[in-house]
Order: structure tokens, then C-alpha cells, then sequence
């Protein structure tokens, strides 16, 4: 029996609860593993010192894949440094067997830096690009 996407969605959820950073699961015909970005952990440690407040947002994967920074029709990313995107734009895909899953902006704003590399395998959270949000009602372009 195929385990249903919010099935994954729901593990991924209580891995990420758990404070452990991988989960694999095998059964006859099938296999599913878990990888969850352990990355903002390590820099709460009290042993790295603060640095300045940074109000940044980050687009997260919302299932495991490959990400893609581009559709597979085009050649141009659907987003690079520098650029301005609107909440709930699309800032990458996340290709998991023949579907793509779409990663998108929480927040208005100025994109930072792409985190992840193309075709670079994502797990539920991990980090795709940071976003320095605008305030809203911004109209810079």
C-alpha cells in the first residue's frame, strides 16, 4: 500500500518534534526516509555568539525531492539574489518521481540567497532561500 502524502507530511512533522534529524522506514516494495535540516538548530547553540537580529524568512520544502530552481521547460531560475517576490510566489520546485511539488515565498520581500543547490535532494524543511521581508505597503521594485 503507498504511503500518502500527508502520511509524510505528518512523520516529517513528529520527526521534526523529536529533535532527531533522519528517519527511514522499509517494507516490502517500498522505502521512505526522512531527512530534516538540523542547520538552525546548531546556530541556537550558547556556545556561538548572537549576532545581529536578522528579520529574515525562509522558503522551506514542504516534501522530500530534488529541488529545481528552474521549470524543467525553461532555462531561467524562478528566482536569484537580489530579486523582489511576493508572498506565495514561486521560488523553486520539488520533483518527487513524475510530480513537482511547488516551493513558495512566505513573505514579500528581497530574495537574500538561494540556499539550496539544483538537483540537490531536500527533505519536509529544509531551507531553499532566504528572504529579507519589505515592509508592507513597499513599493520598491
Amino acid at each position: 500500500m503507498p504511503i500518502e502524502l500527508t502520511e509524510i507530511a505528518r512523520l516529517a512533522q513528529i520527526l521534526e518534534r523529536s529533535g532527531a534529524d533522519t528517519i527511514e522506514i522499509e517494507e516490502p516494495g517500498q522505502s521512505l526516509k526522512l531527512v530534516v535540516d538540523t542547520g538552525p538548530r546548531m546556530a541556537e547553540s550558547p556556545m556561538l555568539a548572537a549576532p545581529a537580529v536578522d528579520h529574515s524568512v525562509i522558503a522551506k520544502a514542504d516534501v522530500a525531492g530534488h529541488f529545481l530552481a528552474a521549470h524543467p521547460w525553461r532555462d531561467k531560475p524562478f528566482i536569484a539574489p537580489g530579486q523582489r517576490v511576493e508572498a506565495g510566489a514561486i521560488v523553486g520546485l520539488v520533483r518527487i518521481g513524475l510530480l513537482y511539488a511547488p516551493i513558495v515565498a512566505p513573505a514579500t520581500g528581497i530574495v537574500d540567497a538561494v540556499i539550496a543547490e539544483p538537483g540537490a535532494t531536500v527533505g519536509y524543511g529544509t531551507a531553499i532561500a532566504r528572504i529579507r521581508p519589505l515592509p508592507e505597503g513597499s513599493s520598491i521594485n
